[in-house]
């Protein structure tokens, strides 16, 4: 097996780490308060809590670009790192549909609302591909000031301002905290997964 070959089975293999060290990292906590039919809100909120288990996350995947990007010739670096932004987007969008319904399934399929609190309390599910696009793009793109006002920095930004609304204006007022943490998630999704409309090319008379 080549060198490059090596490295990109290894980065992926790291690419998962987030995936299943989150489903082994959960079951353990399961398995310590008992299985029960559908999974305790408790269970969901230690893992998507954990600073440790993100940070772990976070570097592992980080390790597996770094890896990738290294064990590729410079003439083909960017086509690579193309190629890397959208595996970045893939996971990160991953992450976050399997983090929703694992919430739904804390809440036992029913409770929307509760659903909707979780996934916001559990910040780290949200930061986590937040940040994942904020790195795709910045690996694929000249980072310049103009480059701020790009859909996907600003459903970025609107996202990791979720779990700071949260926190900040929750501990003066609940549900106010709640309300404004849910319109930035619902404008970050919005930003972030409705195409931006193209201007239509002018009239030729």
């Amino acid at each position: 097996m080549s060198s490059r070959g090596r490295y990109e089975d290894i980065s992926t293999l790291l690419y998962l780490v987030p995936f299943v060290g989150g489903f082994v990292y959960g079951l353990v906590l399961w398995i310590e308060n008992g299985i029960s039919l559908v999974l305790p809100r408790t269970v969901y909120l230690d893992v998507t809590r954990d600073p440790i288990f993100f940070t772990i996350a976070s570097l592992a995947v980080l390790l597996g670009v770094i890896m990738e990007v290294n064990g590729t010739d410079l003439v083909a670096r960017p086509a690579k790192l193309a190629s890397l932004g959208n595996t970045l987007q893939s996971i990160a969008v991953a992450a976050l549909v399997l983090v929703l319904i694992c919430a739904f399934y804390a809440n036992g399929f029913t409770d929307v609302s509760g659903t909707a609190t979780d996934f916001i309390v559990g910040r780290y599910g949200l930061v986590f591909p937040a940040m994942l696009i904020l790195l795709s793009y910045l690996i694929t793109a000249r980072f310049n000031v103009a480059a701020l006002g790009n859909r996907k920095v600003m459903a970025v930004i609107a996202m990791l301002l979720v779990p700071a609304s949260l926190y900040e204006i929750g501990k003066r007022q609940t549900a106010l905290g709640l309300v404004v943490a849910l319109a930035f998630l619902v404008i970050g999704l919005a930003l972030y997964l409705v195409p931006e409309k193209k201007p239509s090319p002018p009239k030729q008379e």
